[in-house]
């Protein structure tokens, strides 16, 4: 995982959460919309190509700050991460549902990045059911960290819903990745 991927989607919420200790809500929900906004500049210069999440959070970014900012109330900012799992729970869920799990549709994806004497692995009739498995599991965790996003923006501060946001989300897909691996598989 490259330092830019981790942090994709996340350094507008945290530049939205340092600049709301020190210059109010309004004044960081700019900030945030102006760092999205080069996170999708950046996408552009870098791959040449703005990814559909990076569109989505953007559009997220930009329609709940402003209306935010309208309301004087930085709540509806702060589901942004809420709306972006439930998109993520949504769209694995179909894909299980139709009997097509989404990981699986990206295995040929990997499969070039992959030295050639592991690539043996993608063809593995127990690695491929527990990667349906792990897809299924992401289902749950995103929907399990959007409740937990959301409780934090609206009963916490700002850095606690930050954590919640960020470290939350490796925690709880990293418990969807070891139950994924540690279940037996049938």
């Amino acid at each position: 995982m490259t330092f830019d991927f981790a942090l994709q989607g996340l350094l507008p919420l945290i530049v939205f959460a340092i600049v709301d200790i020190f210059a109010g809500m309004r004044t960081a929900i700019i900030a945030a919309i102006i760092f999205a906004l080069f996170e999708a500049a950046w996408s552009w210069q870098h791959y040449g190509e703005v990814d559909k999440t990076t569109w989505i959070s953007l559009g997220l970014i930009l329609a709940m700050g402003l209306i935010s900012v309208r309301m004087k109330d930085d709540r509806l900012f702060k589901f942004q991460p809420v709306v972006m799992a439930g998109v993520f729970a949504v769209t694995m869920g179909w894909f299980q549902w139709s009997g097509d799990p989404l990981l699986l549709q990206m295995l040929p994806k990997v499969k070039g990045l992959m030295p050639p004497d592991k690539q043996w692995v993608l063809s593995d009739g127990m690695f491929l059911k527990r990667m349906a498995r792990l897809d299924l599991m992401m289902v749950f965790a995103f929907i399990a960290h959007g409740v937990i996003v959301a409780w934090a923006a609206m009963r916490k501060s700002t850095l606690y819903w930050l954590i919640a946001r960020g470290v939350g989300l490796y925690v709880v897909l990293g418990a969807a990745l070891l139950l994924a691996l540690v279940l037996p598989v049938k």
